[in-house]
């Protein structure tokens, strides 16, 4: 007859040698974290001053730094850049990134914001209820921004004019083309867009998938202006997909554009208009006040556009022509288109 076995108690150094073994894990981990702490600081650091070294200055206010042990957590109360007469303000901005994957950060921000670029250049200030962006970084660069805005503010300043803008929601995608270093994808989306007190009865909601062949300096932060996205003096603009809708009203394009030097848009769009005679109406609050584009195309393109009906809704497919800052349908000049402010590059 076979005796049972009897099982043998471990080992007392089993435990030991387990007890070593988490002891060393923690210490390690504590010991990358500590690193990791001290790498933050001296960015932080190293990024103070190089912005006294050039003229300038960066300041995170009340700095917090914390996390252990899983995450690296950064806050500034205020966040505050000045260059050359330029000056960038959030009241709270905080960072949070994965102690195993700090190449993702994850970013919040708490309003107010204000910048001002210069004593002549445009100042603008804004407001949000919640403010997230998310980071990624590949080899040692940001490869991916996301950001998302509910409920934004904006006030746009120059000189003696202003403009205050509103949405439910806005979203920014920004992804470095795959195979094409040079190339940056943007993807733009406002939901429930309101400008003053002239936005009309139905918000405006754009979307807008856009490519920058030169473009992706701006993920690099090598990007101030529009000057420094200039390559042979020109900014090229391919635009896969543009839509504006409001209520019945809606308009759609795609095309490649180019903006000179000048910050004249040259190109052909081919525009659906649906509901053409609400375009003024609904999109005068985008464009300077004394500007007569649009009233001269409501009037050309339903004189000469090709209709049809979508839904019952009137519907027009016309090509305008951007050329040198002014528009065109064939021969019908419709007066010049405003400009951009391009600046100078490094600014």
């Amino acid at each position: 007859m076979t005796e049972p076995k009897v099982s043998r108690p471990p080992r007392k150094s089993a435990y030991f040698v387990l007890a070593i073994l988490v002891v060393l894990l923690i210490g390690g981990w504590s010991a990358y974290w500590a690193v990791g702490r001290g790498i933050v600081s001296d960015v932080i650091r190293n990024g103070i001053n190089v912005a006294e070294a050039e003229g300038g200055s960066l300041e995170c206010g009340d700095q917090k730094l914390g996390g252990y042990p899983f995450r690296f957590e950064l806050s500034c109360t205020p966040f505050r850049m000045d260059k050359d007469g330029e000056w960038y303000f959030i009241n709270e901005l905080r960072g949070v990134a994965l102690a195993y994957n700090p190449t993702h950060v994850i970013l919040e921000a708490s309003g107010p914001a204000e910048m001002n670029l210069g004593e002549d250049g445009p100042a603008y200030s804004a407001n949000w209820a919640t403010a997230q962006a998310s980071v990624v970084a590949e080899n040692n660069r940001p490869a991916q921004v996301d950001a998302v805005f509910n409920d934004p503010t904006l006030t746009y300043i120059v000189g003696d004019q202003s403009l205050e803008l509103g949405a439910d929601q806005t979203e920014a995608h920004m992804r470095r083309v795959e195979g094409n270093e040079n190339a940056l994808d943007v993807a733009l989306r406002i939901v429930g867009l309101t400008a003053g007190n002239v936005s009309g009865d139905v918000p405006l909601d754009i979307s807008l998938l856009m490519q920058l062949p030169e473009g992706s300096g701006v993920l690099d932060g090598e990007v101030h202006d529009l000057a420094d996205l200039l390559v042979d003096e020109e900014i090229r603009v391919n635009v896969s997909s543009l839509q504006l809708q409001s209520g019945e009203f809606s308009i759609a394009t795609e095309g490649n554009l180019v903006i000179d030097r000048q910050g004249r848009l040259n190109g052909t769009l081919p525009l659906v208009i649906t509901g053409i005679h609400q375009l003024e109406a609904v999109l005068r609050p985008l464009f300077p006040q004394d500007d007569r584009t649009l009233e001269a195309l409501q009037r050309t393109a339903t004189s000469i556009g090709q209709g049809s009906a979508e839904d019952g809704v009137p519907t027009i497919r016309i090509p305008v022509t951007l050329e040198n800052g002014r528009a065109r349908i064939a021969f019908f000049d419709l007066g010049p288109v405003p400009q951009l402010v391009i600046g100078e590059s490094g600014s």
